[in-house]
This record gives structure tokens, sequence and C-alpha cells, in this order.
């Protein structure tokens, strides 16, 4: 894959809350820092943009560090005019945030009601600007069977116009374990993965066949 420009995204986003609070997702970046480094192995040349606190490749990368989704969006932006031949998004972008954000701190001492409301899908996005890209969707579900979460995930791929799309319950994720399944163009189930570093090995091999 020498020469393959790839973009991946990977880790949390934050929606702040008041000046001192803020809500997130529990994402390490770790399956996306993994994901990365296969590529980088194979010789590809990857943009890798990744939430803050979470986990990055060391080297090999160009790396951009993102915190909202409204500064994800922005890099995104200034990235369409780069021919990304493969998009792998692993990012764990909120899927609600505050109807507003309130200046200052809230009391301690006061009640406070909060209303989420949907945000912007970034995939949609992704794909409107990159729409000959190879793109990699992640679809995370708590407490499914394994026969509706694949279901999910293929009707996921067909709402995102994804070649590729990699399928996981939280409760298959704990330490070094990670059940992962990927699912390739037409929804057909291609791989199984049970760690983070075999998803991403199963995922780079993927690609290369499709590529």
């Amino acid at each position: 894959m020498k020469k393959t420009n790839i973009l991946i995204t990977s880790g949390p986003t934050r929606a702040s809350l008041d000046a001192i609070r803020y809500i997130s997702n529990t994402s390490t970046g770790r399956l996306g820092k993994e994901i990365a480094s296969g590529f980088i192995k194979k010789g590809a040349r990857v943009t890798f943009i990744y939430g803050t606190g979470s986990e990055r490749p060391e080297k090999g990368a160009k790396a951009i560090e993102v915190t909202t989704i409204e500064d994800l969006l922005r890099e995104l932006e200034g990235l369409k005019g780069q021919d990304f031949q493969v998009i792998v998004h692993a990012m764990a972008v909120l899927d609600h945030a505050p109807e507003r954000m309130i200046e200052g701190k809230v009391s301690s001492t006061v009640d406070w009601t909060i209303r989420l409301v949907p945000t912007s899908k970034v995939i949609d996005r992704i794909r409107t600007w990159w729409p000959k890209a190879l793109l990699v969707g992640f679809k995370l579900e708590v407490g499914k069977t394994k026969e509706g979460l694949l279901e999910i995930a293929r009707q996921a791929m067909g709402q995102w116009g994804a070649e590729i799309v990699v399928a996981n319950d939280l409760k298959d994720i704990e330490g070094d374990k990670h059940l992962a399944y990927l699912l390739g163009p037409g929804g057909r189930l291609e791989a199984q993965a049970n760690t983070k570093k075999e998803i991403a090995t199963r995922l780079v091999e993927l690609i290369q066949s499709l590529s």
C-alpha cells in the first residue's frame, strides 16, 4: 500500500456543558492507533485525526488533534482537497450534545436540567466530500445478539454508503478482549477478530483485497 493516502479518525469527542464540565465518550483511541500502525507498516501515507487525550501513533502519521465535533468537521473540511483512497472513520462521535453551553460555572447547589439534541452525522459529510474513497465505518451496540448486531451493521452500511463496517458490542470488549465482525461489500461477513490488534490486521488485509 505504498503511497496510498489514508485518513483515519479515532478516539472520543467532547461537548461542553459549562466552562469547566463536558460530556464525552469512553473511547481510548487504542483501536484507531492499531489500525494506523498497520497501515504505516505497509508504507501508506496516514493522516490521523484523534480526540483529545486518546492514543495516537508515535511516528509515521500526520497527527491532528481535535476536541469537539465542530473541530472535527473543520479539520475534515480543510482536507477536502486531498485525495484519500481509503477513509477509516473509527472516531466515537457524540450522537447527542447539550442544546446550549452555559457561560461560567453552574453552581453545585442548584438543580441542573440538561437537554441533549442530536448532532451532525459526520460520516455523511465524509461520504459527500470523498465520494470515491473506500469508506470504513464502525458500529458499536450494547447487549445485542450476533445476528442482531450484524443486521444493524448491514443497515448502517447502506445508510452510510460504506464498503466495510466493523461491528462490535460493548459486552464483548474488556481489557485485551475485543470481539468484532468485519462486513465487506454487500454486507457479507468477511472476518471475525478477537483483539484490537487482530481487528487492525484483518481490516488492513480486507482493504488491501478491495483496493
